[in-house]
């Protein structure tokens, strides 16, 4: 009883905190713990920890806990991101940024777990100067966009080879943005969605996950803030309460795990973001009835996730994953996302788990997102060639406990 307390108390603690996740899969993260990053993402057909549940509700039973248990994750994210032009380049002076991941289970029969995870999950924001395109345009480039989520999650164990999870999704979004066209201060919204999952043990060796996430619909945003308009046939900065709308995409993910010895595991994911749906474009409605349309122009985005584990020496367990996804911001939207730079494709990940006790381990991982740069192909002659860049360095640690 003592240690449930113990772990409940951490948990809430955990969740008081807030935390900012920072774009790698277009705005999503691969994970939200070490042990989920140092799989590349792969965590879909053999879930890798209790959080993994965010990503498949299945995980929620899949493993069979005595009573339960939690993890607990922290991650420091260090990104790098510039806009180039043929003069000159301006790295973003916001470049260092803490994420947390949380995930308990508990066991309420052999074939009902009861479940809760909840982290950031997306996110996105730079803090570029001003001057950056040109000395004509002095206004700074500032935005910041991060989604926490809250997934209480019921795990079902049909048999020995089914488990099936579902899970209604809280989230909680903020956003703010300045650009030289508006100054939107940050707010946030609430959202709610679901999610529905399963794991399929194919043979003892071998098995597969499916899961779906839903479009998480969120309340509008409205901002005191202002944008350039027209009063009395001449440019103005016009106040007041601007309102938008942002949703969260859908996605659907599947993926497969083979365990060719006891020590070794493989993994490989497939997974679909709808971004198009979402982060085509948005409509800012101005106190005068103005509708300032906002072109991101995301395209859908395709994620591969690999992942491996290999227990080395009883008690210790090296991960690698990689992870691709191509970048949802085409040569022909790079000017209407200066302050939304998502263009990281490539990412290596490797990680470690020391088990100290069979309720005690903690875990350990790095990944690189490897630099990517895209270049505008309909920037004004005066700036061209104009490009947005990122790189990424992402470290995690985690404490896992089962009882």
């Amino acid at each position: 009883m003592k240690r449930s307390t113990i772990a409940l108390t951490s948990l809430m603690l955990v969740l008081a905190s807030s935390s900012m996740a920072l774009a790698t899969n277009g705005d999503n993260t691969l994970g939200l713990t070490a042990l989920q990053w140092a799989r590349g993402g792969a965590v879909v057909a053999a879930p890798v920890d209790i959080p993994s549940m965010m990503y498949n509700p299945a995980a929620a039973g899949e493993f069979k806990v005595d009573k339960g248990g939690f993890d607990m994750s922290l991650g420091l994210l260090n990104a790098v991101r510039s806009i180039d032009t043929k003069t000159k380049s301006t790295e973003s002076d916001s470049d260092n940024y803490l994420a947390m991941g949380v995930g308990a289970v508990a066991r309420a029969s052999d074939k009902m777990f009861f479940g809760l995870a909840a982290g950031g999950v997306a996110g996105l924001g730079v803090d570029i100067p001003g001057g950056a395109l040109s000395p004509a345009a002095p206004t700074a480039i500032v935005t910041t966009k991060s989604l926490f989520k809250i997934a209480p999650t019921m795990a079902y164990v049909v048999n020995d080879k089914l488990t099936l999870g579902v899970s209604p999704q809280i989230g909680y979004q903020t956003l703010a943005m300045r650009t030289p066209q508006f100054v939107l201060p940050q707010t946030g919204v609430f959202g709610l969605g679901g999610a529905v999952g399963a794991v399929y043990h194919i043979t003892p060796t071998i098995q597969a996950g499916l899961s779906y996430t839903s479009k998480m619909y969120m309340q509008e945003y409205s901002f005191n803030g202002s944008a350039v308009g027209v009063v009395n046939g001449a440019p103005a900065q016009i106040e007041g309460k601007y309102t938008m709308e942002m949703d969260v995409p859908q996605s659907v993910a599947g993926g497969v795990s083979f365990r060719p010895m006891p020590k070794l595991l493989l993994e490989a994911d497939l997974k679909w973001i709808d971004f198009s749906d979402v982060m085509d474009r948005a409509e800012l409605k101005g106190p005068t009835g103005n509708v300032i349309p906002i072109l991101f122009g995301w395209k859908d985005q395709v994620v591969y996730s690999l992942g491996a584990e290999y227990e080395v020496l009883p008690g210790l367990t090296v991960r690698s994953g990689y992870n691709y996804g191509a970048s949802p911001i085409g040569p022909e939207d790079v000017t209407s996302n200066y302050g939304s730079i998502a263009v990281i494709e490539h990412h290596l990940s490797l990680g470690i788990t020391k088990q100290w006790s069979p309720a005690v381990s903690t875990s350990a991982s790095y990944t690189h997102g490897f630099t990517n740069k895209v270049t505008s192909n309909n920037a004004p002659a005066a700036l061209a060639p104009v490009s947005i860049e990122a790189t990424q360095n992402i470290a995690y640690a985690q404490l896992s406990f089962r009882f």
